[in-house]
């Protein structure tokens, strides 16, 4: 359930990576920083002030240097917003600092409120530039959606059930909106147990085009989407613009998209049970078997390898490809967005023993690219891989893999997200290039899809 909070609505909501709000917040940081750097009656005040801000710029660069690039932290090199900003950030605390060391008592009620402003105009900044929250409401974990009304309706004989569900190619051809069709989705939380897992998911994610949303709505097709790690499955919706995206397509085609469900491959923001049965959570079962299950007593959806479409972004998209590669009567597409080569932890030791028991055998076996080899040559399995342009490290990655996905014979199209690296943006761009990609063959328009 969304957690709650004593703050009022409007600030909860306020939309913090958009300009208005950011260039509020930097000339508040900046008209304070301006005032501590007023000169002041005392000997070598400048002096101090230079040394601080100079020190406090090289502390920043530093530090962002050795956690980002020496101990890979974020698992991604960091980009130059994130080292400027860091400086900055750095150097206004050390002076602000010198002003509550020697300076009056109105001055270092100015200097506290400095080090907010500043920090708050940096943490902003770096987290604009990767695209992961989008409000304060998402920041504190409160996602604010409510349980999705889902509209599947009985039908009383089950020869009629599976006749509808069965999968359309040319759905788009026969389909008629009714006048009664809402002009946008809908999106909200569900809760899909792991009756067979026993797997400990968090609330996962709905999508509802307009079409699901009628009297006698058409099955459609759903497309599995997962997030990195960490995140949750409203990070999918939320900083990867799910519902944007969808409303957009739905309007240029009679209120058709597929339907998207984003289930919990993680367990919590910070675990990672690398989408494998283990020690570390049975997250393979819950996702080929739970969640599969769950969408198909609760939603209209259509039946067919081509109708079910699996994807991600990072750690989710590795898990794309490891069920995508090792389940092709299951999924007829994938979506890997910047994955990793191979399920793994902060190193190779770490997962063959958390997840895998100490087996190198079974840390072996969950690599894609031994999955691949093992089934030999694929028949009419597509696939599209993504990066984001300045993202080198997954950007390799992303070569490597559509290589050998290639190779194997499953239809590549690749993508690069220009002007972005290794975040939501380029998980935005992507899951839209994909599912855009993916329409025509999902039965919902005759052509490909782009914003």
């Amino acid at each position: 359930m969304p957690g709650t909070t004593a703050l009022p609505s409007w600030l909860m909501s306020l939309p913090i990576t958009s300009f208005r709000v950011l260039a509020v917040v930097d000339v508040v940081a900046a008209i304070l920083a301006i005032v501590l750097l007023l000169p002041m009656r005392r000997r070598r005040w400048w002096l101090w002030v230079s040394v601080a801000a100079l020190v406090g710029a090289v502390a920043g660069g530093v530090t962002i240097w050795w956690v980002g690039d020496v101990q890979d932290v974020f698992d991604v090199s960091p980009t130059w917003v994130d080292r400027i900003w860091t400086g900055v950030v750095f150097a206004g605390v050390l002076v602000a600092l010198v002003n509550i060391a020697l300076a009056g008592w109105l001055r270092k009620a100015v200097a506290v409120l400095a080090i907010v402003a500043i920090v708050l105009a940096g943490g902003l900044a770096i987290n604009r530039d990767v695209g992961e929250f989008l409000t304060p409401s998402q920041l504190l974990g409160t996602n604010g959606y409510r349980r999705i009304l889902l509209p599947k309706e009985k039908r009383l004989d089950p020869a009629a059930e599976a006749a509808a569900d069965a999968f359309d190619p040319t759905l788009y051809e026969t389909w008629r909106a009714p006048s009664t069709m809402p002009d946008k989705g809908r999106v909200g939380e569900v809760s899909i147990p792991g009756t067979v897992s026993h797997f400990h998911a968090r609330d996962a994610m709905v999508y509802l085009p307009p079409a699901a949303l009628v009297k006698h709505a058409p099955s459609l097709p759903v497309v599995i989407l997962m997030s990195g790690q960490p995140a949750s499955p409203s990070s999918v919706i939320d900083a990867g613009h799910i519902p944007a995206t969808l409303n957009a397509f739905a309007r240029k085609n009679h209120g058709l998209a597929p339907i998207v469900v984003v289930p919990d491959q993680l367990g919590a923001s910070e675990d990672n049970p690398m989408c494998v049965n283990g020690a570390l959570g049975n997250s393979a079962t819950y996702l080929l078997d739970d969640v599969p299950t769950w969408i198909r007593d609760h939603l209209h959806v259509e039946t067919g390898r081509l109708a079910w479409t699996v994807g991600g972004f990072s750690q989710g998209a590795t898990c794309s490809i490891q069920f995508a590669t090792a389940h092709p009567q299951m999924f007829g597409q994938f979506i890997d967005i910047s994955g990793q080569q191979y399920p793994t932890l902060d190193n190779d030791q770490q997962a063959i023993v958390e997840g895998f028991g100490g087996s190198t055998q079974a840390f072996d076996d969950a690599k894609p690219a031994t999955i691949m080899a093992r089934h030999g040559r694929y028949q009419d399995l597509d696939a599209l891989f993504g990066y984001g342009q300045f993202d080198e490290k997954y950007g390799a990655n992303s070569k490597v893999m559509s290589a050998l996905a290639e190779h194997y014979g499953i239809r590549v199209t690749r993508y690069v997200s220009l002007g972005s690296a290794h975040d939501w943006t380029t998980a935005t761009n992507g899951f839209a290039e994909g599912i855009g990609l993916f329409f025509p063959r999902m039965g919902l328009s005759a052509t490909r899809q782009s914003l």
